[in-house]
């Protein structure tokens, strides 16, 4: 597994967002709220730039080669052949080329939740990454296990837990920067997960550090 796009996430955290994180703290709540919409925004929108990217760098694995080819069904000439077969020591660079463009006419077109999935499906196809409830939701921390409450509508799956993070992001990113779930990620979340979240939520100081907890243990997970 070609591990860099992951590794430089975390640096990215521990760079960036954890010195972030230390100066909000030194704010009083009413003067960091755009602030922490701002450092919570680019920590989900960072992480989803970490999967497309890990999933693009290992175009190669048989797994994403199976989904890249599997909508190449054009047919290729003899002329087209030999044109490729010219290229010589290129031709791997372009093999890599087409096998990236279907990638992300494919599979990076997917809700973020399903990139997690698939991801996880081929690196780590023994983590139940979208039913196994794993997730400690007050803390974002990832267990082998945790019991559910009912009352609590937020997914305790990894992938239900993620979907639910970049939902909140597409709402402050596409919703004109309200605190209102996008209806669509309401009933995915519910159709999905079966949890419904209320249709509206408040991003805090602890809503960072709960993001980043569960990044840091899922990233753990996904380079071991």
């Amino acid at each position: 597994m070609n591990k860099k796009s992951v590794t430089d996430f975390r640096k990215y955290i521990e760079k960036e967002i954890e010195p972030a994180l230390e100066d909000l703290k030194r704010l009083d709540e009413k003067n960091r709220i755009h602030i922490q919409k701002l450092v919570y925004t680019n920590l989900v929108d960072r992480f989803d730039t970490m999967i497309d990217y890990t999933i693009i760098n290992n175009c190669r694995e048989q797994g994403f080669i199976d989904i890249a080819l599997k909508d190449l069904t054009g047919n290729i000439t003899e002329s087209d052949l030999i044109k490729i077969l010219l290229q010589g020591e290129k031709i791997q660079g372009a093999l890599d080329i087409k096998l990236q463009n279907s990638l992300r006419n494919s599979i990076l077109r997917q809700r973020h939740s399903m990139k997690i999935t698939t991801l996880f499906s081929i690196f780590h196809p023994e983590i139940n990454v979208s039913g196994a409830q794993r997730v400690n939701v007050p803390t974002g921390e990832i267990f082998e296990s945790v019991k559910p409450q009912k009352s609590v509508q937020i997914p305790y799956s990894i992938s239900g837990y993620a979907d639910w993070l970049y939902s909140r992001r597409n709402s402050i990113v596409h919703g004109g920067g309200n605190n209102k779930f996008l209806e669509n990620d309401r009933i995915q979340i519910k159709k999905m997960y079966k949890k419904e979240p209320p249709e509206t939520f408040k991003i805090k100081l602890s809503s960072v550090t709960n993001a980043l907890t569960f990044y840091n243990d899922l990233t753990k997970i996904l380079i071991s």
